[in-house]
């Protein structure tokens, strides 16, 4: 409700705000951000209804979110890293849906590795086979969160751990690492799979090959030089052929398959599993659409909003569900690189920076920012200068 004071608009109601960040990656998950935001609003602002719905898109930080929408049980195992390292990860398993959910990130992540460690020639999704066989021993679905990976391998290592037989041209077993895939001949399948569905959640659409695939976008980001790219391209490309050769593979061009260094084809291909918005999937699961639809302001945000951003990253899914709502929509974020177009998708953004500060200060101190921006944001929006 607006009250008109003198030239200026005051707000004066119980305004209901729903607050529905990402992750500021590097900084803080999903649901600090949204408690930092609420505490900076009320502040500022006492006496509005605050309704926090942290949200993802399938990639890191997603495990976090569906846990505390779903209160499914944290589970421990000893898995294989991008490196073939034996180390612990936490998987997510709820009994009463038979519903497993496990993180790229957590099993074969690029953050784990120090940057010396990085060279997606030799990385592998081995582990992430060994946790999906100990997810079917107690799981009807799993949920693959495909994001955040220091693999290019297409999913072929986590096929090997399934049984999967990658041969050369003498019938002799390979180890199926992007370095090696030149040499592969045939693809051999296992006699038999875990009885499961398998849903890969992608929050972008890229294909497995060409300049927008898996390697020109993102082997970059993990450690490839312009020849590794090269050799990473053709050998993905062979392999989607003898994939669609042998075990009947399905276009390597289907948005999603370059996901997660081509993991996005390797569910498709491997597990014979379906690729889904990761957005969608989680705000079906908290009520995201109900929450807006319920609610006077949207607030949403991660670390960076940028082009990539709008390609299905969840503070643009948040905007696009206000947008249909005819709701407002502010994002709050730590750099905001978009042009004109993109920016159009929110009503407000803003910076959490307030003064001159390194990206490693900015990143220490996330959360108190963050809480100042929504401070100031809350204020503004009382006294009438957004909306």
């Amino acid at each position: 409700m607006l009250l008109a004071e003198g030239g200026s608009r005051t707000l004066v109601c119980a305004v209901r705000v729903l607050v529905a960040p990402d992750k500021f990656k590097g900084s803080i998950e999903a649901g600090e951000a949204a408690a930092r935001i609420a505490a900076g609003w009320n502040s500022a602002w006492p006496g509005c209804s605050l309704d926090l719905r942290p949200v993802a898109d399938g990639g890191d930080g997603t495990l976090s979110v569906v846990q505390a929408q779903t209160g499914a049980a944290k589970r421990e195992s000893m898995v294989r890293d991008a490196r073939g390292r034996r180390r612990a990860i936490v998987w997510l398993c709820d009994p009463s849906s038979r519903t497993a959910w496990i993180e790229i990130a957590q099993v074969v992540g690029l953050a784990g590795l120090e940057k010396a460690e990085r060279d997606p020639l030799t990385a592998t999704t081995g582990g992430l086979g060994d946790v999906v066989t100990l997810a079917a021993g107690s799981a009807e679905t799993i949920y693959l969160c495909l994001g955040g990976s220091a693999t290019n391998d297409a999913g072929c290592g986590m096929a090997a751990a399934l049984g999967y037989l990658f041969l050369d041209r003498h019938g002799t077993p390979l180890d199926p690492l992007p370095c090696n895939f030149a040499a592969v001949e045939r693809i051999q399948p296992p006699e038999t799979l875990p009885s499961i569905e398998v849903i890969g959640l992608t929050d972008v659409r890229n294909g497995l090959l060409g300049p927008q695939g898996a390697t020109f976008v993102y082997g970059p980001q993990k450690g490839a030089s312009p020849s590794d790219v090269e050799k990473l391209e053709a050998g993905l490309a062979h392999i989607a052929d003898i994939a669609a050769r042998d075990l009947g593979a399905p276009d390597p061009a289907t948005p999603g398959a370059g996901a997660a260094g081509g993991l996005g084809f390797g569910v498709m291909t491997f597990l014979r599993g379906s690729l889904r918005p990761g957005f969608e999937t989680v705000a079906k699961l908290i009520g995201l659409a109900e929450a807006v639809a319920a609610a006077d302001i949207v607030i949403t945000g991660e670390g960076r909003i940028d082009g990539q951003t709008c390609e299905g990253k969840a503070p643009y899914g948040v905007a696009r569900l206000a947008r249909t709502a005819g709701k407002p929509v502010i994002a709050l974020a730590g750099s905001i690189p978009l042009t004109k177009e993109d920016a159009a998708g929110f009503d407000v953004l803003v910076p959490i920076t307030d003064e001159p500060m390194s990206l490693e200060h900015a990143m220490q101190n996330a959360g108190p920012l963050l809480e100042r921006a929504a401070a100031r944001t809350a204020m503004l929006i009382k006294l009438g200068h957004f909306l």
